[in-house]
């Protein structure tokens, strides 16, 4: 079996939801310019009355056995890298060497070892799972070893909704009542934002526990928008909600950080 052609669909549409999708949103690394820190939430594109345009690419891998893998959604950005950087690694090599192909790609990237060139071969190995699981008539989770349980555990995510004290704790019940037995949260807040910004990311975590008392899980994220100092002080200082993890305090290539915020 051989890989004779990738193609790229984008579909293009319009997803319908009560305005505003964005309700708040979360803290940034960059925010620790001010040009940056009071931008609001402005990630979609609005149409206007509720309506919002939706743009994702899918990769179609075809083999000249007739078998095709299919992933997605993905950005116009890592197309763009398959289409003009990856496609030649991949057409006329055996789809079900996924492991050597996926060292070919990372070998011939050597200028893409982050962001988005990583993200592009992710959705190639993606879909070369996907082919093989269908090559072999098995659910690629059997190819991997097999199932190890029945059930896994579900949080629900409350990126994007607001975090003002009341609409946070209705919400965070709204999750309990849906047979949610954890959420994660995200801060809005990091160290540029001062004792007003410590004081609101604590309020946020108390919020949310008296909301959901003591026997739901509650996750927070502070998106890689944290620093050393703050991340342990704000750890000491939420440690009385009972978090159940706290997730990416600092910038994730920082790994000296984090070994520092462990100890």
């Amino acid at each position: 079996m051989k890989i004779t052609d990738l193609k790229i669909r984008e579909l293009n549409g319009i997803m319908e939801h009560p305005d505003p999708f964005w309700e708040e949103r979360l803290v940034r690394p960059v925010d620790i310019y001010p040009d940056f820190r009071t931008e609001g939430a402005n990630y979609s594109s609005s149409l206007g009355d509720g309506r919002y345009a939706m743009r994702s690419a899918f990769l179609e891998i075809h083999t000249d056995d007739g078998v095709s893998g299919l992933t997605g959604p993905f950005s116009r950005h890592e197309a763009f890298i398959i289409d003009t950087q990856l496609r030649g690694t991949l057409v006329g090599s055996d789809p079900l060497a996924s492991e050597m192909l996926w060292d070919q790609m990372y070998r011939n990237a050597i200028h893409g070892r982050k962001g988005e060139t990583m993200m592009a071969i992710s959705v190639v190995d993606c879909g070369l799972w996907d082919l093989k699981g269908k090559a072999f008539g098995q659910p690629v989770h059997r190819l991997l070893g097999g199932p190890t349980r029945t059930e896994i555990p579900a949080y629900a995510s409350a990126l994007g909704f607001s975090i003002e004290p009341e609409a946070a704790a209705r919400r965070a019940k709204e999750f309990v009542e849906q047979g949610y037995t954890a959420s994660k949260w995200f801060f809005r807040d990091g160290p540029t934002d001062g004792k007003d910004g410590v004081r609101r990311n604590l309020e946020l975590a108390e919020t949310l526990r008296n909301a959901v008392g003591p026997d739901v899980d509650i996750m927070l994220d502070a998106w890689s928008s944290w620093d050393v100092p703050y991340s342990i002080k704000m750890s000491q200082r939420l440690a009385e909600y009972d978090i159940r993890w706290l997730e990416e305090p600092v910038l994730a290539d920082k790994l000296d950080s984090y070994i520092e915020i462990q100890r």
